[in-house]
């Protein structure tokens, strides 16, 4: 646990919190801005079928939460990961008396506990908003909102997990090419990829999360341990 605290010490966390506060203020905005299409479009069509029910939407912010957060744990990997292994701080890195595969866990950790925490947390919140201005507006989405509460729950951690994935994978890459920036860009190329899976089908929202997870999660897991296995092997 005192690594844990001690990695937590190191690293401005604050910085990225403000980062995620400013994240919930646009999802919050872009959710309702969503609610109000139908009636700017004028009725509703299969052009307006993700602005007229509940399962559309999900759809569209569980998109939004999925892009934003796969860039910010890219973001911080970059700077916990991939700067503290490739800059002047590794030689202390790699000299602390822990084994390097734990440390790196630990990291690893971090970043997608954080990862996962506030992208349930901001879809919780965005939908939260939606629904609030959808009674005070009387804006009524079609859909069945009995079993909705666990549905948003399960795609905020499903998204959450996606995004950490994203994140490691991104780090890999960064810290193959010696540069935090390239983690960053790393992210948006694979978010601009695969978001749009996330629309295609609103009504099979939950298994196409899932899918994505798991396939996403196989592969960071992999790159995660090629990586770990190059830490292990690096000279001080």
């Amino acid at each position: 646990m005192r690594y844990y605290k001690a990695e937590w010490m190191k690293v401005r966390f604050s910085v990225y919190l403000w980062a995620v506060l400013g994240i919930f203020a646009s999802l919050s905005a872009l959710g309702v801005l969503f609610l109000f299409m139908t009636r700017v479009e004028g009725g509703a069509g299969e052009e307006t079928e993700l602005f007229t029910t509940w399962n559309g939407l999900l759809a569209l912010i569980t998109a939004l939460v999925f892009a934003c957060f796969s860039i910010l744990s890219a973001a911080i990997s970059g700077k916990v990961i991939v700067e503290e292994y490739c800059g002047r701080e590794a030689v202390i890195l790699l000299s602390y008396p822990v084994r390097r595969r734990k440390l790196l866990k630990i990291k690893c950790t971090m970043v997608c506990g954080m990862t996962v925490v506030s992208s349930c947390a901001g879809l919780v919140w965005a939908l939260g908003v939606m629904y609030v201005t959808s009674c005070l507006f009387q804006i009524t989405p079609q859909g069945n909102t009995q079993c909705f509460v666990f549905t948003v729950l399960f795609s905020g951690i499903l998204a959450g997990v996606s995004a950490s994935a994203i994140g490691m994978i991104s780090a890999v890459f960064g810290w193959k090419r010696r540069s935090a920036v390239a983690a960053v860009v790393c992210s948006l190329v694979i978010v601009c990829t695969v978001t749009n899976v996330i629309v295609i089908a609103p009504v099979y929202l939950m298994g196409i999360m899932l899918a994505m997870a798991a396939a996403l999660v196989i592969i960071a897991g992999g790159m995660v341990h090629i990586l770990a296995k190059r830490i292990e092997g690096m000279e001080v």
